[in-house]
């Protein structure tokens, strides 16, 4: 019995330390814009990452400048590339489903996460996005510098309004 007992609790001490060791990341200290959730290896609330604007602001910042349907010539969008807010969250899976305020969502291969410079944008010429103008974020593709990426899946892919991301 004493055996038992002894093996349960070091079951428990091993589990409890991989959780706690896996949410290394800090509580957002203002309002959550971003929550991704999934095959994570960092979390800062029960198993999913809770991001706030200053949080996102705090991660390797990016240009993409192009052109896409919905803007007339060429636009500079500014946010986070996909792959390294996966890399902070330590992201190890296959897909990323993004989902937008109004329930449309998409699924991004990880793979192609690192092949381009897809981005998490939050700004278009210098102005933060707001909801009524695609933010929080609008997902960016560089369709001026990889021409065949602009197909209708990839527009598919291109949404507005991400809130959550799910990495399957």
């Amino acid at each position: 019995m004493r055996a038992f007992l002894f093996a349960s609790v070091a079951v428990l001490q091993v589990a409890f330390t991989d959780v706690v060791g896996a949410c290394s990341l800090p509580q957002p200290a203002g309002k959550v814009i971003l929550t991704v959730t999934g095959h994570i290896g960092a979390c800062s609330d029960q198993r999913e990452v809770r991001l706030d604007r200053a949080m996102i602001h705090s991660l390797p910042l990016t240009e993409v400048r192009t052109k896409n349907p919905w803007e007339r010539g060429r636009a500079t969008y500014q946010g986070v590339l996909l792959r390294d807010l996966l890399h902070y969250v330590k992201a190890h899976g296959k897909m990323v489903e993004l989902s937008a305020l109004n329930d449309f969502h998409t699924e991004i291969s990880i793979a192609d996460t690192k092949k381009y410079n897809i981005l998490l944008a939050f700004r278009r010429n210098g102005v933060e996005l707001t909801v009524r103008d695609k933010g929080p974020f609008f997902v960016v593709f560089p369709f001026s510098d990889v021409r065949n990426l602009e197909t209708e899946e990839r527009f598919a892919q291109s949404i507005w309004q991400v809130n959550h991301i799910e990495v399957k």
